[in-house]
């Protein structure tokens, strides 16, 4: 089947929202699940969205749906935990390739929630500052703010992860 140039676009934007939901945690099938809605909305909308937008509009979308998501089985997870005190929720890691990469990792976990998702939407999925904006809500100088402080924050607990070598 070939695809014209837009609906080209929506698929990459899709698998790049969906990698972005695994790396944050989601299962393939959750992060799947939530780019394919992600995308119903934004072909549902796209005679609206400005195309410069359309990016950050789908993370926007999908962030928003993975965080529901979240609460709902966390929410379903302590429910179980209070009526079935045998139930054991495992939250496993994926497998480090290296040891530098298990250092980064600990300290993005180590890092507050907010620095840790600017850090990944810049770096990570090289979304412009404008764009982190638009997609968090934030002015920006608020991102640039906060981007210096997720980065010295970065930096400091990963020289101390690094020095006390906690993997």
């Amino acid at each position: 089947m070939k695809l014209d140039g837009f609906e080209q676009m929506l698929v990459e934007l899709a698998r790049e929202v969906s990698y972005y939901l695994r790396k944050n945690g989601a299962s393939y099938e959750d992060a799947e699940d939530i780019a394919q809605d992600a995308l119903v909305k934004i072909i549902e909308t796209s005679h609206v969205l400005p195309p410069d937008t359309m990016r950050a509009w789908l993370y926007k979308v999908a962030i928003n749906q993975f965080r529901d998501l979240y609460r709902r089985k966390h929410r379903y997870a302590e429910i179980l935990e209070v009526h079935f005190a045998t139930f054991d929720e495992h939250v496993t890691a994926f497998e480090m390739e290296n040891l530098e990469d298990a250092y980064v990792s600990r300290t993005l976990h180590l890092l507050k929630p907010n620095y840790t998702e600017l850090l990944l939407l810049r770096y990570d999925e090289t979304l412009s500052h404008e764009e982190i904006g638009f997609l968090l809500d934030m002015k920006l100088d608020t991102v640039n703010t906060t981007l210096y402080r997720a980065r010295k924050a970065f930096k400091k607990i990963y020289l101390e992860v690094k020095e006390n070598d906690e993997i």
